[in-house]
């Protein structure tokens, strides 16, 4: 009698593949972390960035775009730019925008700028139940897999013996 090969090879590709998830998953992990960890605690000013142009975004034809806006805030040598709005339907109200005044957060010793200061920890709780999902199942499909191993041996092992005699 053979030991089946698709548990083995069953257990083994779920065993890469929440590794490979774990990877991922604890990688994002640290960086939503350290993204957050800088976020709370950077000295963050408000300052006026100006609208400085619009982009068809979605759509080319007449009966589905849409228009996005783009701000710009030059200081410190730098220049921070970004998204404003985006989902404009009409190229007129996206073309109003253009020079107007919009507030933005930006930290100046650390160059870095937001539109937004309320900061989630979303992104580290999703990432980290990944993370723990991943190596729970990995260990226990690991721990499934060495069960069987050692049954298979001990089933072997016994089938010899009765062979024997």
């Amino acid at each position: 009698m053979e030991k089946p090969k698709n548990h083995t090879i069953v257990h083994s590709f779920v065993m890469v593949l929440t590794i490979v998830l774990m990877g991922i998953f604890i990688n994002n992990l640290v960086f939503a972390t350290k993204n957050y960890y800088i976020n709370t605690h950077a000295n963050y000013e408000k300052v006026y960035a100006t609208i400085v142009r619009y982009e068809l975004t979605n759509g080319r034809y007449d009966y589905n775009k849409s228009y996005s806006t783009f701000y710009e805030y030059e200081a410190d040598g730098m220049i921070y730019s970004g998204l404003w709005q985006r989902l404009l339907y009409d190229e007129e109200d996206a073309k109003a925008q253009v020079g107007k005044k919009v507030p933005i957060y930006v930290d100046h010793t650390l160059k870095r700028h937001t539109t937004n200061l309320n900061f989630s920890s979303g992104a580290i709780w999703f990432a980290g139940a990944i993370a723990f999902a991943s190596f729970a199942v990995f260990v226990n499909s690991f721990v499934r897999e060495i069960i069987f191993i050692v049954k298979w041996k001990k089933y072997k092992k016994e089938l010899q013996m009765q062979s024997k005699n």
